[in-house]
């Protein structure tokens, strides 16, 4: 995964947690997403940087300090990913229960186009 994509994907996951949406399963996504963002820079960089509601600037610095780190540290990068791949599942999970016959089912999340029944 390239890192602009990585840390952009990373951020937007993390997102709910800073914007206190109030859903729990997405706060606690976001919470650990945005603790992990958050090691590579210094306490004074956190300070200035991580506020609960940063701006685009701010936003700005932490994907360019982020990517740099992404490039140069590959366990930073892996551990990244495997928690976006988490938190994906985490929020993507579909539990379908058919207590009856089902002549014609379309899961809509991933279709496109005309759907014609």
């Amino acid at each position: 995964m390239e890192p602009t994509t990585l840390i952009t994907t990373a951020l937007t996951l993390a997102y709910p947690y800073l914007a206190k949406t109030g859903e729990k399963v997405a706060e606690k996504i976001g919470e650990d997403i945005w603790n992990i963002l958050k090691k590579p820079f210094n306490k004074k960089e956190k300070e200035e940087l991580f506020s609960e509601n940063p701006n685009n600037e701010q936003l700005e610095k932490i994907k360019y300090g982020l990517i740099v780190e992404v490039e140069k540290n590959q366990a930073f990068k892996n551990e990244l990913i495997e928690t976006i791949k988490e938190a994906d599942k985490s929020l993507n999970q579909q539990n379908i229960y058919n207590r009856g016959k089902v002549k014609k089912q379309v899961n809509i999340q991933s279709n496109s186009g005309d759907i014609k029944f």
